[in-house]
């Protein structure tokens, strides 16, 4: 996976006097080291390649624009990885094709943000499932699992789904529902649902993730 050190070298690269051309040498390493997988790797190759020729050749700000691209495709991969993980499409429901969350920022990162929406053949109700892995909210939705947390919160109880321990809030008022699944210490499963008039659609979508995949080491 893609260092994140790469871009805070690639962002500080002005402020403390890195030559670009630097940066570029150690991003390529990085890359190259991704190439690895046989599907597409010749395609990726002779990008690189072409960007080598373009370093050599000093025009560094077209290297920089291209090597981004390339770490674009990487995250198209990685993202692919992650797609099987989403639940079937029930009878009666549309999915939308997986889509990924990452900021223009999080193309070096090692973060993978996927989200696929389901919604009902009539239009509603609607849910938004995201399978966050190296999630930066971990952490904090940790804190939310805190017996003295929950004792403050009303709308919210610990349900099981698939094995593991999720967060569900729901409010009978607006049929708005959250489920927050953590998968280890990385991976953070969230499903929120809209038009819902009690939150066992969203759990039993939840229960359909392929939570061995996740917790698996397999994830690129």
């Amino acid at each position: 996976m893609l260092d994140g050190t790469v871009a805070a070298r690639v962002g500080r690269r002005r402020s403390i006097g890195v030559p670009r051309s630097a940066v570029l040498a150690c991003a390529l390493t990085v890359a190259c080291a991704l190439v690895s997988a046989p599907a597409g790797a010749q395609d990726l190759d002779a990008q690189l390649q072409e960007i080598r020729t373009l370093v050599r050749e000093k025009r560094l700000a077209l290297a920089l624009e291209s090597l981004s691209l390339v770490a674009r495709q990487l995250q198209d991969r990685r993202l692919e990885a992650v797609v099987p993980a989403f639940p079937a499409v029930a009878a009666g429901w549309a999915a939308q094709p997986a889509l990924s969350l990452l900021e223009e920022n999080e193309i070096w990162s090692n973060r993978i943000a996927a989200q696929r929406s389901y919604v009902a053949a009539a239009g509603s109700p609607r849910i938004d499932l995201t399978i966050d892995v190296h999630s930066p909210f971990v952490a904090a939705v940790t804190l939310s699992f805190n017996p003295l947390a929950l004792a403050g919160d009303s709308s919210a109880r610990i349900v099981d789904v698939g094995g593991e321990k999720g967060l569900l809030r729901f409010n009978a008022d607006t049929g708005e529902a959250e489920l927050h699944v953590l998968v280890g210490r990385e991976v953070l499963v969230t499903a929120r649902g809209r038009g819902l008039t009690s939150p066992e659609l969203l759990v039993s979508l939840a229960r359909g993730v392929d939570y061995s995949l996740l917790r698996g080491k397999s994830l690129p």
